[in-house]
Order: C-alpha cells, then structure tokens, then sequence
C-alpha cells in the first residue's frame, strides 16, 4: 500500500505540473505592425507576420521578428531592418505582460481594456501602457493591441531620408489568436 501511496502522488505531482506549464500559445497567423508620421502628412507603416506568445506561467510576452519587417518599398525596408533597428543584432521585439493585466472574457464574450507591460526593442527595455480587446470564441482568443512607442527611448536612430524624419513617436500594433494549455 505505501508503495501505492508514493505512486499516487508522484503521479498526481507530474500531472499538475504539466497542468501548471501549460500557458498560452498563439494559433493560427498573426501581424504586428507600425505606424509613424513625419512633416507635411507624411505617413510610414511597417509591417511583419512573425508574431508569436510565450508564457512562463507569469508572465505573457508577444515575441514580433523584426527581420521580415516590410514598408511597402525596399530601399525603405532595408534601412529600416540594418540602420535603424539593426536586426542582425536586436532580431526582435517584445511586450512581456503580467498576467493580472489582462482580463480575459468569458466565452463567447468581448472585452477590452488597458494595462502596463515592458516592451523591449534594440536592446532596450521600458515599460509602456497599452490597450487591447479580446475575444473569446471557442476557447480561442482574438487578441489586438496597440501600444505608443518613442524610437528615442529604445536609442533607435529616428528614421530619416533625402531631410524627410519621422517623428520618434509611433504607435504599434498587434493582432493574433492565442490558445491556453
């Protein structure tokens, strides 16, 4: 009967484990993007699908790969990914968010709000507010956030070609769906 015991709660402990790492993950395509302005209404946006979510249990952080970022014209898109944001060292960006600043909503329910996250990008790390709504379908959640970002306090060079410079200040943008367990 010990024997037995011992089984039982060994068993019991690995299977509440794999319980306790089961986090969010992403399902399905996801984009990220940004949007900048610069004098006379001039307008830049960038954009990238690779998008993926990691969950330590804590914590859930939206990882975006900047090395496919795009902008809609090559000359752009190159300076962009090797002079500003030097991809070959700093391959991506990152909002990492406590779980308790999310609320997420019951099934077949929407549901937006705000929070604060620490978003990483060239090395850097700041915390940030953002907001976000969600919507759960079926266990799946729709997730899209947006969040204000300054290039400065991130040391990224502010973007500028041929005395056109886009202002530090941008705004960036996510949208996937994430799953739990």
């Amino acid at each position: 009967m010990r024997l037995f015991s011992v089984r039982a709660v060994l068993t019991s402990s690995l299977l509440l484990a794999g319980v306790a790492l089961a986090g969010w993950t992403k399902t399905g395509d996801g984009v990220a993007s940004f949007k900048g302005v610069g004098p006379a209404g001039f307008k830049i946006e960038g954009k990238t699908r690779s998008v993926d979510v990691k969950d330590d249990g804590k914590t859930l952080t939206v990882v975006v790969g900047l090395k496919d970022l795009e902008t809609g014209i090559d000359l752009r898109d190159k300076h962009m990914r090797d002079k500003y944001l030097e991809v070959e060292k700093f391959p991506e960006a990152t909002l990492a968010i406590p779980h308790d600043e999310i609320k997420w909503p019951d099934e077949g329910k929407s549901g937006e709000g705000s929070g604060k996250g620490t978003f990483s990008v060239h090395g850097k790390s700041k915390e940030i507010s953002f907001k976000y709504k969600i919507t759960n379908s079926g266990g799946t959640f729709a997730i899209e956030g947006e969040a204000p970002v300054n290039f400065k306090e991130h040391d990224v060079n502010v973007p500028s070609y041929m005395g056109i410079t886009v202002k530090p200040d941008i705004t960036v943008f996510a949208k996937f769906n994430a799953k739990k367990g």
